[in-house]
């Protein structure tokens, strides 16, 4: 049987204020494609659909839309759970009208914890669909108050989930954790409270041929090679520049043993970190068939002196700059010698200036319109 494992997608997500839903839609492109191409049986989505817990609209019709191609015009089956940053009672709207033979989208913990089998050549498949839970929750879903973290939580729904395993199924599981041994990125969101223990033990998933596992955003195994984190389809975060993203396909074969092969994801608008003095910076972007120009950048300056509108100067070469970090500001001279250098009979450029110089950026297009308020309100008073 062939599975197809991707997580993390964060649909509505924004960088810096930039929208993602355009890239996002380009992946579920790649994400359809592979299903259709590969001929997949299962395609398992783990959790953290949605950035937030009351989605962007256009983030919900993207979802929706994708689940009914899937559905409409392939023979795989689909799983999908809730992840930390999903609102359960939102991720399983419209439950009762899924097709128990092929789809299993899970929410809160009181929906459908019977697995969905499918079979093949070598007999069944049980799939067990394990969503993000809080401790709370849990206490009042299992009516056991001895839950206490996220490791009992999932112990708990793993314990529930055997019971829905046929004898001798083969058994894939679900679940958005955070594994002991895993690595993180500076984007996942805690899973339990400051000073709780919230990574699990690999150990607690024994006897699954397969576990789909869905929180860290870099595509790895943890603890064992069929315990697997497929990471999130594109970088959120710029420590995440220049990684090849992927999702994992997976064949498991009669015996349960599986082999595992990263697709590679290809972003419209990739991270990108570029560092250097601004003039090469614009020089190297100004030349024909840059490619560096159409991706998400943040932009490390190491001028040493002052810069007027450096973010300016860098969006009208690099559209899609997003951050702007001054690598040498502590070398650098200080905002006032920065504004004196600057022709004083033009105020706003000192303004600019003296802002580059203290912040790292120069003002945007609404404060650039207050400065010029403020300063024509001064000439007023001062005739």
């Amino acid at each position: 049987m062939r599975l197809l494992h991707t997580s993390d997608w964060h649909l509505g997500r924004t960088l810096a204020q930039e929208s993602l839903i355009d890239d996002q839609a380009h992946l579920l492109e790649q994400v359809f494609a592979a299903v259709v191409d590969h001929r997949v049986d299962a395609l398992i989505i783990s959790g953290d659909l949605f950035d937030r817990a009351v989605p962007r609209k256009d983030a919900i019709q993207l979802f929706n839309d994708f689940l009914a191609r899937v559905y409409g015009e392939t023979s795989a089956a689909i799983i999908a759970i809730a992840g930390n940053h999903d609102a359960p009672d939102r991720i399983s709207f419209n439950a009762a009208l899924q097709d128990p033979r092929r789809v299993l989208i899970r929410g809160p913990l009181r929906d459908r914890p019977s697995a969905l089998v499918l079979k093949d050549e070598h007999g069944p498949v049980a799939f067990s669909a394990l969503p993000f839970c809080e401790v709370f929750s849990a206490r009042e879903a299992f009516g056991n108050t001895a839950i206490a973290s996220p490791a009992d939580v999932l112990a708990a729904q793993i314990a529930q989930a055997r019971l829905h395993v046929p004898p001798g199924a083969r058994w894939v599981i679900s679940a958005h954790a955070f594994v002991e041994g895993g690595m993180i990125t500076e984007t996942e969101r805690p899973l339990t409270q400051v000073g709780g223990i919230e990574t699990i033990p690999a150990g607690v998933f024994d006897g699954a041929a397969y576990v789909a596992l869905g929180h860290l955003h870099r595509a790895q195994a943890a603890g064992a090679q069929h315990i697997r984190y497929s990471g999130s389809w594109m970088g959120f975060g710029f420590d995440e520049a220049g990684e090849t993203k992927s999702m994992t396909l997976v064949d498991l074969d009669g015996a349960g043993a599986v082999t595992v092969q990263e697709l590679p994801l290809v972003s419209k608008r990739p991270l990108q970190i570029l560092t250097g003095r601004l003039e090469e910076l614009l020089a190297a972007g100004r030349i024909p068939g840059a490619a560096s120009v159409g991706s998400l950048i943040k932009a490390v300056l190491t001028d040493e002196g002052a810069l007027i509108d450096a973010i300016g100067q860098l969006r009208a070469v690099y559209p899609n700059v997003l951050q702007l970090e001054r690598q040498n500001r502590l070398s650098a001279i200080g905002p006032g010698a920065a504004a004196a250098i600057v022709d004083r009979r033009d105020p706003p450029r000192v303004i600019s200036s003296f802002l580059d110089a203290v912040r790292g950026r120069a003002p945007d297009e609404v404060e650039v319109a207050m400065i010029a308020e403020a300063l024509a309100d001064a000439v007023d008073e001062a005739a």
